[in-house]
């Protein structure tokens, strides 16, 4: 049995568009709206605080793709010259269980992470260019946001935020195709912007107040632990990706947020189930913890183009 290796530079080489990774992730909710999806809750290690290791297996059968991704989130890994995100993708052949290929996860983590936020951004945000706010901005799934927005979003404007102000302002010079500024205060970029992006790595405390909510914004929880438990209590809707992993114990969420009872799953939105946003004025708050269906999409999307 002959596997074949995909590595993140043969990956990178294709220079696949923003937005053929957003269509991909759309398809993806599509396919989990209708229920046509295998996608059990990610199991996880964590051997570190701060970070984890888990297990994503899925299985799409519209699509024919099946697989598993094994990832590691170590925040601390870029002082030692490690990338903070890194993994692999086993893919299956669904007829035989058999390993067909394994591809370097990186990449694909952090661009379908960013295609969620977008394809979100799209279904819940009430303007077709938004302000966005990221907190976190310079870490690996910031940048993977900004790359996203420049394509995506060329015309709205973007108020960024990290611990590194210095690394901010590398971020202004890095994409002058955007309206980037920078904001040195959570609470100010969490007021300032329409759409806010939780980039941050998994923190200990909570660096957000309900508080600071404005009137019709929409907030992407990349990073989830970001906020008071009384959060769920005072915003309007609260949606997810998938609300068995979600809810699911060993995510930890639950146990951050006893209050945690998404009203619905952004695919029941994408394929007509739900209303969505029903008022400019709702306070809507999005947990997308990861699906595997993404990675697989994006998986076979490569493979497809290396053939």
């Amino acid at each position: 049995m002959k596997i074949r290796m995909i590595s993140d530079g043969q990956i990178r080489g294709l220079n696949i568009l923003q937005q053929d990774i957003f269509d991909l992730v759309l398809s993806g909710f599509q396919q989990h709206g209708k229920g046509d999806y295998e996608n059990p809750p990610k199991q996880a290690i964590h051997t570190q605080p701060r970070a984890f290791m888990h297990a994503m297996p899925g299985y799409l059968p519209r699509s024919g793709l099946a697989g598993t991704k094994l990832v590691s989130v170590y925040p601390d890994n870029p002082s030692k010259g490690i990338p903070s995100t890194t993994g692999i993708i086993v893919m299956l052949d669904p007829e035989t269980g058999l390993s067909q290929s394994v591809l370097d996860a990186t990449w694909i983590t952090k661009v379908r992470t960013a295609a969620v936020s977008m394809v979100t951004t799209k279904i819940l945000s009430q303007q077709k260019n938004p302000t966005f706010g990221i907190v976190g901005a310079t870490g690996a799934s910031g940048r993977a946001h900004l790359d996203a927005i420049r394509e995506l979003h060329p015309d709205s404007r973007v108020l960024v935020n990290s611990r590194s102000q210095v690394g901010c302002k590398v971020l202004i010079e890095e994409y002058p195709e955007i309206q980037i500024s920078f904001e040195s205060s959570v609470e100010a970029i969490t007021k300032s912007c329409d759409v806010l992006v939780v980039c941050t790595s998994n923190l200990l405390e909570p660096i957000f107040m309900y508080e600071w909510l404005t009137e019709g914004q929409t907030v992407l929880n990349v990073h989830a632990l970001g906020w008071p438990a009384e959060v769920m209590d005072n915003v309007d809707l609260v949606t997810c990706d998938d609300r068995a992993q979600i809810l699911d114990q060993t995510n930890g969420l639950t146990g951050k947020y006893p209050g945690l009872n998404p009203h619905v799953e952004l695919g029941q939105i994408i394929v007509g189930n739900h209303p969505g946003r029903e008022s400019p004025k709702q306070k809507i708050m999005s947990f997308n913890y990861g699906l595997a269906i993404f990675d697989l999409l994006v998986a076979g999307e490569i493979l497809n183009r290396l053939s």
